[in-house]
């Protein structure tokens, strides 16, 4: 019988190996067999390790979401006490935060949830998350902002990061980087008018 480090470190390579074949070829031509192709296992081992495919793509959303809320989590813990706002959108506009894979897979997984209506409900909850998780960073900075606008700036700024990182693997211009950052910057001087 395996150690469990040892079975826990195959289920993670066979996880690493599903998240890019949906990257690659989406959650509909993710198959077990390039699955194992990509992890070099022989095929009965998948299914050893981590099940069907079923199993692999509940595996797989499973830490899609919990990487996803602790990146989050990481990063609200992260921003300082000053300058709380701008350094928040230096981080969510910083190319070099983005991941063109987990962007690849995300998109794979909203192509696939008007057909399953459990993924789509985890990825609705992913998101209502996010953007609060949003609004409460904007409301620890803006105290006296009104809720109805902490949400409006939240769920836009929510719409600029999505839509940059959605365009990254396309391999967008600085520029355009840039004008969305601007983008965003406007939406929080709405909510700074607040603070005088």
């Amino acid at each position: 019988m395996a150690r469990p480090e040892i079975k826990e470190d195959r289920r993670e390579q066979i996880l690493d190996a599903f998240e890019h074949c949906v990257a690659r070829y989406g959650l509909e031509g993710a198959t077990l067999g390039k699955t194992a192709e990509i992890a070099g296992l022989a095929r009965p081992l998948i299914r050893h390790n981590v099940g069907n495919k079923e199993a692999l793509q509940e595996a797989l959303v499973k830490r899609f979401l919990a990487r996803s809320r602790t990146a989050m989590e990481d990063l609200v813990s992260s921003l300082p006490d000053e300058n709380r706002l701008e350094t928040l959108l230096d981080v969510l506009f910083d190319p070099r935060g983005a991941n063109p894979q987990l962007v690849l897979v995300f998109n794979a997984l909203s192509a696939a949830a008007p057909g399953d209506p459990v993924l789509a409900r985890q990825l609705q909850h992913w998101l209502d998350d996010f953007v609060k998780r949003l609004e409460d960073v904007l409301a620890r900075s803006c105290p006296r902002a009104p809720a109805e606008l902490l949400q409006t700036v939240a769920a836009g700024l929510s719409g600029i990061y999505f839509n940059v990182e959605a365009l990254y693997p396309i391999g967008i211009s600085a520029r355009f980087v840039t004008s969305s950052k601007s983008a965003a910057k406007l939406l929080l001087t709405a909510l700074e008018a607040h603070n005088d």
